[in-house]
């Protein structure tokens, strides 16, 4: 089973506050590991997409990993 998460570069955020989404635990560089499901695949690619938005394009990417 793999399990995913969300990354972003060194420097982008200040504090959690600018990287917070509802239901989404934040942590400076890197979220928390999830299940590889369809459900969490979707919320951690709008969240990317987003921050690759805002931050520019590669700033933010989906990590993986068996588990």
């Amino acid at each position: 089973m793999k399990e995913i998460r969300l990354r972003w570069s060194d420097g982008i955020a200040k504090d959690d506050e600018q990287l917070t989404v509802e239901g989404v635990p934040v942590h400076p560089g890197g979220g928390l590991w999830h299940p590889d499901t369809p459900g969490n695949r979707w919320t951690l690619e709008q969240v990317m997409a987003a921050g690759n938005e805002t931050y520019g394009a590669g700033t933010h990417w989906i990590e993986e990993r068996e588990a």
